[in-house]
C-alpha cells in the first residue's frame, strides 16, 4: 500500500503542476522518455522521479523490486531528479554512466551499496541530467518519489 501525503502549502511549481493534466505531463515527458530506466513488464506506464539518496525514494524502489506482481501490471519509467539537500548529482551521473544503470540503481537503492562516483562526467550524461531536470521543473515536481500514471483514457 502506498500512502500519499499532501502538503497544505503549495510552491509555485506545485501550483502550476496542478494546472497540468496527466496528458499534458506525459506530452512533456515523451521527448525524454528514452532516458528512463524501464522496470517491469506491465501495460500501464508509470513515470517515477526519484533521488538515489532519498530514503522515501529508496523505499519505493525497494517495494517495486520486491513485488513481481506490481511489475507485471506496471512498467515503471524511472528518472533521477536530484533533491539538492542530498547532493546526489555525482552519484546520479555515475549510475547513468554505468553499463547497466538499472542494475546499478538497484544495487544502490535496494542493496544500499556504496559506489565510488566518477571523477569526470561525460557531457552527454550532464545533458541527460539537465534535460530531465528541465522537464521536471516544467511539470512542477518538488517531492520524491513523484509518480505520474499514464492512463489510456487520459
Amino acid at each position: 500500500m502506498i500512502t500519499v501525503l499532501l502538503s497544505w502549502s503549495l510552491t509555485s511549481a506545485e501550483a502550476f503542476a496542478k494546472e497540468l493534466s496527466t496528458k499534458q505531463k506525459i506530452a512533456l515527458l515523451q521527448p525524454i522518455e528514452h532516458y528512463a530506466m524501464q522496470y517491469g513488464e506491465g501495460e500501464t506506464r508509470v513515470y517515477v522521479f526519484v533521488d538515489p539518496k532519498c530514503p522515501h525514494s529508496q523505499d519505493f524502489i525497494s517495494m517495486i523490486h520486491e513485488n513481481s506482481k506490481i511489475r507485471s501490471i506496471y512498467r515503471y519509467y524511472i528518472f533521477f531528479y536530484e533533491l539538492k539537500r542530498f547532493k546526489s548529482h555525482d552519484l546520479i551521473a555515475t549510475i547513468y554512466g554505468s553499463s547497466a544503470p538499472l542494475q546499478k540503481t538497484l544495487e544502490v537503492m535496494v542493496g544500499k551499496k556504496e559506489i565510488e562516483t566518477a571523477l569526470a562526467v561525460d557531457p552527454k550524461i550532464e545533458q541527460k541530467i539537465d534535460e530531465i531536470e528541465r522537464v521536471s521543473e516544467e511539470i512542477g515536481i518538488s517531492k520524491r518519489p513523484y509518480l505520474i500514471i499514464a492512463k489510456e483514457r487520459d
